[in-house]
């Protein structure tokens, strides 16, 4: 196993990092921006008040909430949601980008062979069934655009926020 790091001293003299060492630092941080939960702000207000219905009938209309579960996401469940993610970018065909100081462009694609959950921890300034989990992950990737299958994985670090959705009563991404 190898471990990749995204620093180049940038000393005279010294090698600069390969084009698949560039290619799994650049897909790392697109990865994280992608991971980035967003809400939409500008939606309309659709609560029972600003509709004007009554306490009442919002109660009676509201689904039913499932409580937070005590303790954190179980390991499955992270590991699930990890490859959930990683599917849906599969899913988006190879990512462009271009190495910034050769201007040579890459497709980026990436391969998740293996997940472990290491800790989970509450966020701070969130409400209850907030986590973000650190995971340990064992993922190929390739920049241009071959199948990252092929390429021998190596293990890194990842996180992931992890929340428990009442109406649906499961662990999501967020």
């Amino acid at each position: 196993m190898h471990r990749h790091t995204c620093r180049h001293a940038g000393v005279a003299g010294t090698p600069a990092p390969s084009v698949g060492a560039t290619a799994k630092c650049l897909f790392a941080v697109a990865l994280a921006f992608s991971a980035v939960a967003c809400t939409d702000s500008t939606s309309p207000d659709t609560s029972a008040a600003a509709s004007g219905a009554t306490t009442a009938d919002a109660a009676a209309s509201a689904p039913a909430e499932h409580p937070v579960p005590s303790g954190e996401p179980p390991a499955d469940v992270v590991r699930d949601l990890i490859f959930e993610e990683y599917a849906e970018l599969e899913k988006a065909g190879p990512m462009p980008a271009t190495v910034t100081a050769s201007g040579q462009p890459l497709k980026l694609r990436a391969k998740l062979f293996d997940a472990r959950k290491e800790t989970c921890s509450p966020r701070p300034q969130q409400p209850p069934g907030h986590y973000e989990c650190t995971l340990t992950i064992k993922l190929s990737l390739t920049g241009d655009g071959s199948d990252p299958a092929r390429e021998e994985p190596s293990e890194q670090g990842a996180r992931l926020g992890v929340k428990w959705d009442a109406v649906s009563g499961r662990w999501i991404r967020g």
